[in-house]
């Protein structure tokens, strides 16, 4: 499961080594699956094979089990996963709602995992799509190439989205367990780089 992270989202797995093994073995697995739909979706099927597909599966279960994930949030991140079948071209409008699963279902697993409250919600949501919304900018040229359109060549509106959530987001820190938080802090100054340089 560390080796999916590790090759498909460089970013977050390098911030990840200050948290206990536990936790990281737990987001690896919750990692393994995310990829293993979006793959899928994008027609690889050469990812994995059945029974690895098989044995991700039930890992993940395993950890939705383990921190009560709701099954909304499941549902929502396969229907964004479903809607990239049709490769639209998304306004923000669109590109946002994609988000809802994409992104912000994700964010709130997360907050499970690192033992946040509900209060702590709201902002997961937004770290989760502030995050979303820095890969589409720093990813453009090769989404476009596999067909898909969540944002414009014009990345003006999506950065201001993105700092806007930011900066929701990293208000609900305080959520974190003190000794879970310096990844979180790691990973948001790596995506700000990130934007710095798209302005």
């Amino acid at each position: 499961m560390k080796e999916v992270m590790e090759k498909y989202s460089t970013t977050f797995f390098d911030c990840m080594k200050a948290w206990p093994d536990e936790i990281k073995e737990d987001i690896y697995k919750l990692y393994a699956y995310l990829r293993v739909c979006d793959e899928v979706v994008e027609g690889d099927p050469d990812i994995y094979d059945t029974p690895t597909k098989i044995h991700i599966t039930e890992q993940f279960h395993d950890v939705c089990n383990k921190y009560e994930i709701k099954q909304e949030w499941v549902d929502n991140f396969h229907h964004s996963m479903m809607t990239d079948l049709q490769k639209k071209d998304h306004t923000v409008v669109s590109m946002l709602e994609y988000c809802k699963g994409s992104a912000e279902a994700v964010g709130l697993m997360m907050s499970r995992i690192l033992g946040c409250p509900p209060e702590a919600d709201h902002h997961a949501r937004a770290l989760g799509r502030a995050y979303q919304i820095i890969n589409f900018m720093r990813d453009y040229e090769e989404d476009v190439d596999k067909g898909y359109h969540y944002i414009t060549d014009n990345f003006n509106a999506y950065l201001e989205i993105f700092y806007q959530d930011i900066d929701n987001g990293m208000d609900g820190l305080g959520y974190i367990p003190t000794e879970l938080q310096q990844p979180i802090i790691q990973a948001t100054q790596g995506y700000m780089e990130i934007a710095k340089g798209l302005e």
